[in-house]
């Protein structure tokens, strides 16, 4: 019996879609070639679309947003950090007079010159139920954005006004006081008083908070889960004790730069302090076995741990803190340079319910480490040593007793980063990659020792959809043979693919959605536009810096692909403003980086 599809409840549609999409947060590309099927699709895809990032093209080409946003009447994050400055008061006034604004829960503004306070107002007043606000990287922040944020938006619940770029004249010191041009402790506790349901704050890179701000939060922001605090320099330890002991619900705290880290200093008052503490990450700080050693002795229910760059500790003492929290998930050793091949070795048997670890810049390790934490952590998923020694000669006794047990596979592993080996050779990459089937991502930017590999590295690991070979001059291609690849970004960027390599990314990668080619030397026109016509998916190209392209290949390119999105020239000169204003009307910004 034939069936009209058309006829389906639009309960069954929304079912399909959000199955196609392999996520109840359907990714707006996906949306897009939806969309284009049908008009009922269109209204679908519109409805569940809960994202919507503003760009100055849109501006550009329609001179507003309120012809279309009424559309999405479901939306829930709106993104105007990509926005010029002289659009970002209009987007969120056009925002507010919407119906879409009654669904807002989260904005963000950062990247701004200055917290658009005004349109803010007209949004607060139309909508108090925004709980997600991001100002970060804003020129200017003030103490009296705080005090008017916590006004219009009483029910925030995730704030971040986190490094504030404070650009003012020196002059400006002596025509104005400091709460005028920058973010201090007055501004915290005029932000406190108004956000009594605050959950999550950063405050990063705001110099003049000092300990008196983390008592604000800590007394009168009594729901305070998360607070992230980096290159605070006035901010002590007496500031964070009293914090973990006043914030009971306190969950995830992170700091770097905190003076007073020494001797037998706690963290915690007592017993009761850090009672629900699941994450604590400190950077650039002086971590002593003491303090490691006083964390354990509270026994605060720690699973996500950071000490980048913060190795003062000695191998004995980590090795106890690990043995006491066996069941951590996430471990950050970024910098500790005194790790070397068999201590990894030791604490990876305490860590058999990892999933992430980071390793980067720690020097002595090799591919010993890496295999002994494969081995002894079987839920690792994503492992990052960057700037370490892998392929580099390792200790005989240490790598044959961990080589022994190199015979099962471990189909957890979903992610490396292997940046920055300069030792990493062929030989070393195809025996990592041999344990790790099921990879979806790899990086290996910048070791000048892969050539050949990286074709029999896919045929071993055929679910890697993000590959990064960018600083890898020996490589020419990613294998000559013709099965099909699950490729969507791809970074070659430097590296020595030629023509006879792209044709064959054109042929093996059909869901291809991003590809990196800057300074590539050795590819020509011909291979680009083989690669363009195939890649049906394509939204964005770099071709920054290769010398051998036509100067047509931009206009070829945007008419020729309707999915681009964002196209970066061999160079600026091939497209003058005029060009790029017209790309933009056919949905492809042309830009420089």
């Amino acid at each position: 019996m034939d069936r009209n599809y058309d006829e389906l409840p639009e309960e069954i549609w929304e079912l399909i879609l959000h199955r196609l999409s392999g996520d109840h947060d359907i990714h707006h590309q996906q949306l897009e070639s939806l969309s284009s099927v049908s008009k009922r699709l269109l209204s679908l895809t519109d409805r569940l679309r809960r994202r919507f990032t503003v760009v100055d093209q849109t501006y550009i080409i329609h001179g507003t947003i309120s012809r279309f946003i009424y559309r999405f009447k479901n939306l829930k994050t709106l993104d105007l950090s990509k926005l010029k400055n002289c659009y970002v008061e209009t987007a969120i006034r056009e925002i507010a007079r919407s119906s879409v604004a009654l669904n807002l829960e989260s904005v963000d503004v950062s990247n701004h010159n200055s917290v658009p306070i005004e349109g803010l107002k007209e949004l607060g007043l139309s909508n108090r139920r925004i709980k997600v606000l991001r100002c970060a990287n804003v020129d200017k922040l003030r103490d009296i954005d705080l005090i008017d944020i916590a006004r219009y938006f009483p029910d925030l619940e995730e704030l971040d006004v986190s490094y504030p770029r404070n650009k003012f004249e020196i002059d400006a010191l002596r025509r104005y006081s400091i709460s005028e041009i920058m973010i201090t402790d007055a501004g915290i506790e005029g932000l406190c008083c108004g956000l009594r349901n605050l959950v999550k704050i950063n405050i990063s890179m705001n110099p003049l908070l000092t300990d008196r701000s983390l008592v604000n939060l800590s007394s009168k922001c009594l729901r305070l889960q998360e607070i992230t605090m980096l290159k605070c320099i006035m901010i002590t330890m007496k500031g964070v004790r009293f914090m973990l002991h006043n914030s009971p619900n306190i969950r995830s705290v992170s700091m770097c730069l905190i003076s007073n880290i020494h001797g037998t200093d706690s963290l915690f008052v007592d017993v009761t302090s850090g009672r629900c503490l699941s994450e604590l990450h400190f950077s650039d700080s002086d971590i002593s076995d003491e303090f490691l050693d006083s964390i354990v002795k509270a026994r605060v229910p720690l699973k996500s741990v950071c000490f980048s760059d913060s190795g003062s500790y000695s191998i004995d003492g980590l090795l106890r803190f690990l043995h006491a929290y066996h069941s951590l998930k996430f471990l950050d050793l970024t910098k500790s340079y005194q790790l070397c091949d068999s201590s990894i070795v030791d604490l990876s048997r305490y860590l058999r319910d990892l999933v992430s670890i980071k390793l980067n810049s720690c020097h002595k390790l090799t591919r010993t480490s890496l295999f002994a934490l494969i081995i002894n952590c079987p839920f690792l998923e994503h492992v990052e040593m960057e700037h370490a020694s892998l392929g580099k000669e390792e200790d005989l006794n240490t790598i044959i007793n961990v080589l022994n047990n190199v015979h099962t596979k471990s189909s957890s592993m979903k992610s490396l980063n292997l940046g920055w080996n300069s030792h990493l050779t062929d030989e070393c990459l195809l025996k990592i990659t041999s344990i790790c089937p099921n990879l979806t991502q790899l990086d290996v930017s910048s070791c000048s020792g892969i050539t050949r590999s990286v074709g029999e590295v896919l045929k071993s690991c055929p679910k890697i959809e993000h590959l990064s070979i960018q600083d890898c001059d020996g490589v020419k291609n990613i294998g000559l043979n013709m099965l099909p690849l699950r490729l969507k970004k791809l970074n070659m960027a430097r590296s020595g693919v030629n023509d006879e390599g792209l044709v064959g990314i054109a042929v093996r990668c059909n869901d291809l959605v991003k590809i990196d080619l800057e300074g590539c030397q050795h590819v020509t026109t011909s291979a680009v536009k083989y690669m363009v016509k195939n890649c049906e998916k394509l939204r964005e190209v770099n071709l920054m810096g290769c010398p051998n392209l036509h100067v047509y290949i931009v206009d070829w390119m945007v008419h020729t692909r309707p999915s681009l999105r964002k196209l970066v020239p061999p160079s600026y000169a091939v497209t003058s403003e005029s060009q790029r204003q017209l790309t933009l009307r056919h949905g492809c910004q042309v830009c420089d980086k």
